[in-house]
């Protein structure tokens, strides 16, 4: 999460009292660089995706002859999900802008009271655990 807030490496490794070395051992197998971009992708970018595939996939059957300016069965059924995860996506809280939210205040607060960003993002690693958690177990 540390990473994930914008800490560098280096400050991960001060944090947790391990090499520089194990950091950058972490980040590899971990695939950070994955994770964070996929966290802060925001929902309104994957929303405005969804809305992008939805209106090409109905122009697509649109641009048929007349007559046959319809969805077959798997068509309409893939614009059922794109609909779907539109809707869902609309409704879900979202970690990814949570992180980001953390991460900027924490960088914000870090140079009026350093003491009181580390607290900080402390409880936000802990609040964003929370979260992943909840929603895994919301999934099931």
């Amino acid at each position: 999460m540390l990473y994930m807030q914008g800490y560098l490496q280096k400050e991960i490794a001060a944090k947790l009292g391990v090499t520089e070395k194990t950091v950058v051992a972490w980040k590899k197998k971990g695939n950070w660089d994955v994770i964070k971009t996929n966290l802060l992708t925001s929902k309104n970018e994957r929303i405005a995706e969804l809305y992008g595939e939805l209106a090409e996939f109905n122009a697509m059957i649109k641009s048929r002859p007349e007559g046959e300016r319809y969805p077959s069965s798997k068509e309409a059924d893939v614009r059922r999900k794109l609909v779907r995860d539109i809707s869902e996506l609309e409704k879900k809280y979202n970690i990814g802008q949570t992180t980001v939210i953390a991460r900027d205040f924490v960088l914000f607060a870090k140079d009026i009271d350093f003491d009181f960003s580390q607290k900080a993002s402390e409880y936000f690693d802990l609040f964003i655990n929370h979260l992943i958690q909840k929603q895994k177990w919301q999934n099931q």
